[in-house]
């Protein structure tokens, strides 16, 4: 089980980071959306200090587990836990992330001014 909510942790980390230039690229309006929330309420937990809700999950399950000497859950840990980075590091480059998701709405809009357009005139 521990694997799994590991994985799942693995995946949201991707999705955060990847998911910024293919949503851009892309232009899709509620995976940018979604993308930019999902930014906003990672970057408010690390601000205020609090724990993501994963983590929390694993340490809960950790906690339970007789044998944790699993390869696939010892290097997800190593990945998603980096050693030797600075807590204030983390917030900051979150923080700073945000704000370049969130000006992206302005630069490239949702809604482009051609479909805007289209969508007036029916």
């Amino acid at each position: 089980m521990i694997e799994f909510v590991l994985i799942l942790h693995f995946l949201v980390i991707l999705f955060v980071i990847f998911g910024f230039p293919v949503g851009l690229y892309c232009n899709l309006h509620r995976f940018r959306i979604f993308h930019a929330c999902l930014l906003a309420y990672i970057s408010t937990l690390m601000v205020l200090g609090k724990p993501c809700p994963l983590t929390i999950l694993e340490e809960h399950l950790r906690g339970r587990a007789v044998y944790e000497g699993s390869f696939i859950a010892t290097w997800l840990r190593r990945i998603i836990y980096v050693e030797g980075m600075a807590a204030d590091f983390v917030v900051y480059l979150s923080v700073a992330f945000l704000v370049l998701v969130a000006s992206s709405f302005f630069w490239k809009p949702l809604w482009s001014a051609s479909r805007r357009n289209e969508n007036q005139e029916q």
